[in-house]
């Protein structure tokens, strides 16, 4: 939906304004759609032995069931950095960090509205995480710009990736990214690659796969 209506959430019973319908005319709110996945995602993530951020959201992608759309994804890629990080043991990453960047990405990851306003919210939740990383915020110099730099490349790497819209390939390009800016801001070299990805979700895509067009489409891995 374009306008914005009044809803009522079917599992809370929250009133809430909702761009996104199910076809049998059902509302969820962000935090019943997100909190399952997060919460045992996060499980996935922290207990994961892997450096390799690319093999940590793959973890959560077999054990859970995700949606296909959702900006439980943006959750998921911060998870999958922060887990990665974690292992690496070059900055330190605590549950009191994760709390904090889940709840900066909280704000600005909602569902729809990467086309309702043109950002997708992996966005902001890889922008998030070099924020805590770097000291950014409101204020800051070189710190501020650096994210924001961060996050354009995201940025423009998603729209290249649209039409339609696929949370999926999106969630790894914006990992190719991050692994990118940790080597040139951090000098963390986290393992794992994008060559190495190959998606079988095309078939559960409900606006339809980008097939050929898509890195990731597992025709274009033969």
């Amino acid at each position: 939906m374009t306008q914005a209506q009044k809803s009522k959430c079917f599992y809370c019973g929250k009133e809430f304004n909702n761009y996104v319908l199910c076809p049998d005319g059902h509302s969820i709110c962000e935090e019943c759609h997100n909190k399952p996945i997060i919460d045992k995602s996060r499980e996935i993530y922290l207990k994961s032995s892997s450096m390799d951020p690319y093999f940590i959201f793959d973890q959560m992608l077999q054990q859970l069931y995700v949606p296909m759309l959702g900006c439980h994804h943006a959750f998921m890629v911060a998870g999958a950095l922060l887990g990665a990080l974690k292992k690496e043991g070059s900055v330190k990453i605590t549950d009191k960090i994760v709390d904090e960047v889940f709840s900066r990405i909280s704000n600005q990851a909602i569902g729809g509205y990467c086309g309702l306003t043109g950002i997708c919210g992996i966005v902001p939740a890889v922008g998030a995480c070099f924020a805590y990383l770097l000291g950014s915020k409101c204020g800051t110099d070189q710190e501020q710009k650096t994210v924001m730099e961060i996050t354009s490349e995201v940025c423009k790497a998603i729209a290249n990736l649209t039409g339609p819209s696929c949370c999926k390939a999106y969630s790894w390009e914006s990992l190719r990214i991050a692994q990118k800016w940790l080597k040139k801001e951090f000098n963390i070299s986290l393992p794992g690659s994008m060559e190495k990805i190959i998606c079988y979700f095309d078939s559960f895509h409900p606006h339809g796969c980008r097939q050929a067009r898509c890195p990731y489409y597992s025709k274009n891995k033969n």
